[in-house]
């Protein structure tokens, strides 16, 4: 029986469709605070980040952190208690550990910490903060390494060196950081695309990297790649199976599309199976838990970002116009059920285990499953072995993965064939 609108995202329904079983931890909201400070702006870069800030601007910044966390804490009921935090940016190891204390002890203070990650970057980072984000309750570094090939680092804009990236991974690990996961950048266009990505990722396991995470480089108009150009689709796809055959090799195994690890993260998973995160600090998006006003959660942006239309732009409005960097850009009318619906089809997908066919049987009627089913694109996937159906799950293989997003988008207009594939409006 398909179940009501007010019911999707409910916790009897997330164990009933077995979404559950595959989750694995108590956590049911995640914490997500943005850093936007670094010590220079990467060319390829579009997240909201600035290097052009005084000392001032970091404390007020970080003191606006604390009453932001408290404004949208009190949409929270009081029954979620274990909680993910993540600091991302921008650099959050650009700053030491003790500025983050009195935040980590106000979200302590109303929740349960199960996992904390820090992203760090190997420029910024000082062998002693591992040891003091340990202290601070830290529990997982990602590591912004992109490639151990130099001229690969130098086309990226990146400061570090290989070696400052190995140094890294062995003082996290001195530290007793047990968990250190290192992003790694592919797709990159002939001219520098020659390193070999298997290798490096060989040489960060073999120095004590417990995972990668693996992202085909994007080019955005917003910045300073605007008119770069990526590898050819034929060497995207052949560096794609190579990481897949290395990592398994070194048994990292893959979570989600580009995320390779022994033990995957508690935060990213809530992300994937459409659980409810606090987005904290200018340019973090969130998603609410559901409440009475909106059934199926509410989205939000922080921060009035003005349009840049200089390629690189990095100014942001502190001082005279700095309420803008936390205003909150509510999403426009009430999230649908097949907003949520699509959204978790397409995170769904670049997981591990796919989707439960409980979750198809849960949210959608016998006659739409009918016609998903009998879907020819489908049955000859599924011949082909692009697609795999278990008694229990229906998975992308490894290397279909790469195409995820498209088969999400594809499904969803099965099963949605009157509505727009789903997108917010900020």
């Amino acid at each position: 029986m398909q179940i009501s609108d007010t019911e999707i995202l409910s916790e009897d329904v997330f164990q009933a469709s077995g979404l559950a079983n595959d989750f694995g931890a108590r956590s049911r909201l995640g914490i997500y605070v943005h850093v936007p400070f670094c010590p220079h702006i990467c060319p390829y870069c579009d997240f909201v980040k600035t290097a052009r800030f005084t000392r001032n601007d970091v404390h007020a910044y970080f003191a606006a952190l604390i009453r932001q966390f408290d404004f949208l804490t009190s949409s929270v009921p009081h029954h979620i208690r274990a909680v993910t935090v993540y600091l991302g940016g921008g650099t959050p190891s650009l700053f030491p550990p003790e500025m983050y204390q009195p935040l980590v002890e106000k979200i302590s203070s109303r929740f349960e910490i199960e996992e904390f990650t820090v992203e760090t970057n190997p420029f910024s980072n000082l062998d002693r903060h591992f040891n003091q984000w340990l202290n601070l309750g830290v529990t997982r570094v990602t590591l912004g390494a992109q490639s151990l090939a130099p001229e690969v680092l130098t086309y990226l804009g990146r400061k570090h060196t290989p070696a400052d990236v190995i140094r890294n991974i062995e003082s996290a690990r001195a530290a007793g950081l047990k968990n250190i996961q290192v992003d790694v950048i592919f797709g990159i266009k002939g001219s520098v695309q020659e390193r070999d990505v298997a290798r490096e990722i060989e040489l960060l396991a073999r120095h004590g990297a417990t995972g990668v995470s693996c992202y085909l480089l994007t080019i955005e108009e917003s910045t300073a790649f605007r008119d770069e150009q990526n590898a050819p689709d034929e060497s995207v796809v052949d560096e794609y199976s190579r990481i897949l055959q290395v990592c398994e090799r070194l048994g990292f195994e893959q979570h989600e599309t580009s995320n390779f690890s022994q033990s995957p993260s508690i935060h990213n998973r809530l992300y994937w199976y459409g659980l409810p995160y606090l987005g904290i600090g200018t340019g973090a998006h969130g998603l609410l838990p559901a409440s009475d006003a909106h059934p199926l959660g509410r989205r939000y942006q922080v921060g009035e970002m003005k349009q840049r239309t200089i390629p690189g732009d990095d100014s942001l409005p502190f001082r005279d116009e700095s309420s803008r960097l936390f205003e909150i850009q509510w999403a426009e009318g009430q999230r649908s059920r097949a907003d949520a619906l699509q959204e978790m089809l397409l995170t769904l997908l670049r997981t591990k285990h796919g989707i439960p066919l409980q979750w198809f049987s849960a949210q959608y009627s016998e006659q739409t499953l009918l016609r998903l089913w009998q879907d020819i694109r489908l049955k000859k996937a599924l011949e082909a072995g692009f697609i795999l159906l278990s008694q229990t799950h229906l998975t992308l293989s490894p290397m279909e993965k790469i195409r995820g997003d498209s088969w999400a988008l594809h499904l969803a207009s099965v099963l949605h064939p009157s509505v727009a594939p789903a997108g917010t409006s900020i």
